[in-house]
């Protein structure tokens, strides 16, 4: 996945999300069905943001940006 990709993914997450907050006030809204949903977008937003930092912690590790110590 490309970051256009994951950037397109995140928002799309992040509508539904939003989405099912607002269904899950609604009067006679299945409470835990949405919850249950919510749960999956959150795991899943949760991945990519850590799959972006672990793929941007090489280039902070990589020698070029080392800070000495004198």
């Amino acid at each position: 996945m490309n970051e256009t990709e994951r950037q397109e993914r995140i928002q799309s997450l992040q509508k539904l999300r939003h989405h099912l907050l607002h269904r899950r006030e609604e009067r006679g809204a299945p409470v835990a069905s949405i919850d249950m949903e919510l749960n999956v977008v959150r795991s899943e937003l949760q991945a990519i943001y850590a799959l972006r930092r672990s793929q941007a912690q090489p280039a902070a590790n990589s020698p070029h940006h080392a800070v000495r110590h004198a």
